[in-house]
């Protein structure tokens, strides 16, 4: 059956302009939308990033504050880092000579004894690479009974039970006399070693907590 229509067609164009009309005013209408939500997920995000802003500023100002509060302190670690230099100038390569003299005296053979001794500190040389174990320098005028003795003395001088020393000589033996008893008189150097350090400079520099 044919279908008759019975609509003129000029209203039928107008149904369809107003219809097209709505769809525009429609997506116009959710473009709109979009752009409010869009806009005001932007703004809040800008209102956090200013908090935020806000937030390290303060931060910043209390470090700073906290900075200024410590100059006093640089200033007194320069001050007391010069004074450990200054120590550590004075008492570099100190040998502790009483322990060294005191130590002798309970291991001196019987039959040896000291006339005298000196004692001498080198400072340290940077460009060494040799004997950067040996500090100084001792020397020894003795005397003993026989030449074995003067052996005896330069092996306890040269053990385990004398660390400090190292490298022992004797030199310069002579014989003599004392009283009717035939004696030797004997000169002796040896090298003084790190082991023979006070290590007082620890000692007096304070830790720091």
């Amino acid at each position: 059956m044919r279908t008759i229509n019975l609509i003129p067609q000029e209203g039928k164009r107008q149904s369809e302009g107003r219809q097209k009309l709505l769809l525009l005013v429609a997506v116009g209408l959710i473009y709109v939308l979009l752009l409010g939500v869009i806009t005001v997920w932007r703004q809040g995000a800008v209102e956090d990033a200013e908090a935020e802003v806000r937030q390290q500023q303060q931060v910043n100002n209390e470090l700073q504050l906290e900075v200024n509060s410590l100059a006093g302190a640089e200033a007194l670690s320069q001050e007391f880092a010069g004074a450990v230099a200054t120590l550590g100038a004075a008492l570099i390569n100190d040998v502790s000579w009483g322990r060294l003299i005191n130590d002798l005296g309970r291991l001196i053979p019987d039959r040896v004894w000291v006339t005298s001794y000196s004692g001498s500190v080198s400072r340290p040389d940077p460009t060494a690479t040799e004997g950067l174990d040996r500090v100084g320098d001792l020397a020894f005028s003795g005397i003993a009974f026989t030449p074995p003795d003067v052996a005896a003395w330069l092996r306890v001088l040269d053990s385990d039970r004398y660390p400090g020393v190292v490298g022992t000589w004797a030199t310069g033996l002579t014989q003599s006399s004392i009283g009717e008893a035939d004696t030797i008189n004997f000169g002796s150097t040896t090298n003084l070693t790190t082991e023979a350090l006070s290590g007082r400079l620890f000692e007096r520099i304070p830790e720091i907590p």
